[in-house]
């Protein structure tokens, strides 16, 4: 594919995803700064900061930003992960100078108004409590806690009630002050759009330099020797849980495998657990598994949402299946499928400007190597179905497991499932 690449002087970093048959573009602003780079006493600053960010500038109002590009029939949204705090915006191509001039506005001088930020505050620990009242996303926040606690990239991206409460117009300066600069910025548009053009566009509105450096995180810390639990005892139809293994960076040479094996195991209704617990059993709506991979480390996570009843159930065929995995690997067709299945879904992303451009975005935050759809296509060919139990074997371990759970589960149910855990079973 023919990215091209540009680094200004002042660190700021462009990338053009030329995409001439297309009649849209995407623009995206990311910043390095997420809530794995938060202090505790600070711990959703970064989501925060998003949310102020679109409250209005020294040139625009918050009605003035949006209608710029709703105006034109754009898409305007952004969101805030554990390393990164994208803006983006879609639209017709021939208004994308207008979208990087609102979003480079947004970036560099958002007012972060007194008035503005204490209404905000309201806004976002309503949100805080949403996800608590939703316990099939709870449980996931909460997984983060066992798979790295005491760490921030275990914490939730939103943070919590009591620093919400007390962040500052001042702390959210210096915040933005520190992370927001050209050298923690990545500019990147996609669509029929060459760099020769944005290039000109880019360097006009972020024109000013910075003295502080290219931003760092605290590296996680892995040492879990024995599985982990932990429960949240709350009246809901549902029992809601996750079952989350550490794994591995998204630079790992065994990220190929990695993907494929969650094909295999949860990720679409061909799979092994779809076709166990729901299609055989019908213990679960719902069941899935997925992936995070970040800079450093990376999980899989199982989720479902069953009768409470059925928990120790639906749990211990979770568990056989990963066994399953270990003792027996899997078959050549399985394999074959779940390529072919990437693969296709990966190619469908590349079709769409503003996936195609959310993707590259995200690989090209941390390094200034261009991603190969044709190296990303020979390294899924090459897996084998013995690495796959190679890497099965690596991680379905009981030393290695940790759950979440959140429903109306008593002492007698808790005490099953713990008992579960603690036997190996891989």
């Amino acid at each position: 594919m023919n990215y091209q690449y540009h680094k200004l002087s002042n660190g700021l970093r462009i990338v053009a995803l030329p995409m001439l048959e297309r009649n849209s573009a995407a623009v995206a602003i990311w910043v390095r700064a997420g809530a794995r780079f938060e202090p505790e006493k600070i711990s959703g600053i970064s989501h925060y900061l998003e949310h102020m960010v679109f409250k209005g500038t020294k040139t625009r109002s918050a009605r003035q930003i949006k209608q710029e590009i709703e105006g034109v029939g754009g898409l305007l949204n952004a969101f805030t992960g554990e390393e990164a705090t994208c803006y983006f915006a879609k639209l017709l191509h021939q208004h994308y100078p207008q979208a990087l001039d609102v979003l480079a506005d947004m970036v560099n001088d958002a007012l972060i108004d007194v008035d503005e930020l204490n209404k905000e505050r309201t806004v976002i620990l309503e949100e805080i409590k949403m996800y608590k009242d939703q316990p099939s996303q709870y449980v996931h926040e909460i997984m983060g806690e066992l798979l790295w606690p005491d760490q921030p990239l275990g914490r939730p991206i939103a943070g919590s009630a009591e620093t919400v409460t007390v962040m500052s117009r001042n702390s959210m300066k210096a915040y933005r002050d520190q992370y927001y600069h050209p050298k923690n910025i990545l500019v990147t548009v996609s669509g029929p759009v060459l760099l020769r053009d944005v290039q000109p566009i880019v360097e006009k509105c972020f024109e000013r330099v910075s003295l502080h450096p290219a931003s760092q995180y605290e590296k996680s810390v892995s040492r879990q020797t024995k599985p982990r639990t932990l429960f949240l005892e709350k009246q809901t139809e549902q029992t809601h849980f996750v079952i989350g293994l550490h794994t591995f960076s998204r630079y790992d040479q065994n990220r190929y495998k990695l993907i494929l094996l969650n094909v295999i195991l949860g990720a679409n209704m061909s799979s092994r657990l779809f076709e166990e617990v729901r299609e055989k059993r019908g213990l679960a709506y719902e069941i899935r598994s997925g992936l995070s991979f970040f800079e450093d480390t990376g999980a899989m996570v199982i989720s479902a949402g069953v009768e409470t009843c059925k928990t120790p159930k639906a749990i211990t065929v979770i568990l056989q299946e990963l066994s399953k995995m270990n003792k027996k690997g899997i078959h050549e067709d399985e394999l074959k499928r779940a390529k072919e299945y990437f693969m296709s879904q990966f190619y469908m992303t590349l079709e769409d400007t503003l996936d195609h451009n959310l993707w590259v975005g995200e690989r090209m935050m941390y390094s200034d190597k261009m991603p190969d759809a044709e190296e990303i296509r020979q390294g899924i060919e090459m897996v084998t179905t013995g690495q796959i139990r190679e890497l099965a074997r690596e991680i379905f371990k009981t030393s290695n497991i940790n759950l979440s759970l959140i429903g109306p589960v008593g002492t007698k149910i808790q005490s099953s499932i713990k008992n579960d855990f603690e036997v190996d079973k891989m």
